[in-house]
């Protein structure tokens, strides 16, 4: 949203301290946001939650910008930014019922996972 009221005359250092700006945000977010995820998950599944959720964090990183980029072709030069902009609204906005669903618990809670490390015999 910062890069919303940008238009035809914005220099770098507009566009350097919005993305500054964001990158900040991310990057307080990213460590709450992993602690939160570990503290939630059994404990033989704490190495698959992290992974997971580092893979889905890497994967916005990267189809973000992607997307945006192929919205903003079609649309041309004068929409392109609310192009990229309206279609990252529309990913968020799908992604509001997955948030609604019931937490699952353990199938099984005496069940050995497979990332779970083998005890050292004594």
């Amino acid at each position: 949203m910062l890069l919303v009221p940008l238009g035809d005359g914005w220099s770098p250092p507009d566009v350097a301290w919005r993305l500054a700006l964001a990158g900040l945000g991310m990057g307080l977010n990213g460590g709450p946001a992993q602690a939160l995820v570990m503290g939630a998950a059994p404990p033989g599944r704490a190495a698959t939650v992290g992974s997971t959720v580092q893979l889905a964090r890497s994967l916005g990183f990267t189809l973000g910008p992607a997307l945006a980029t192929a919205a903003w072709g079609p649309a041309g030069p004068d929409d392109g930014v609310r192009a990229g902009l309206a279609l990252a609204a529309l990913a968020a906005c799908s992604a509001v019922p997955l948030l609604a669903r019931p937490a699952r618990g353990p199938a099984n809670p005496t069940e050995k996972t497979a990332d779970a490390a083998p005890a050292a015999p004594r």
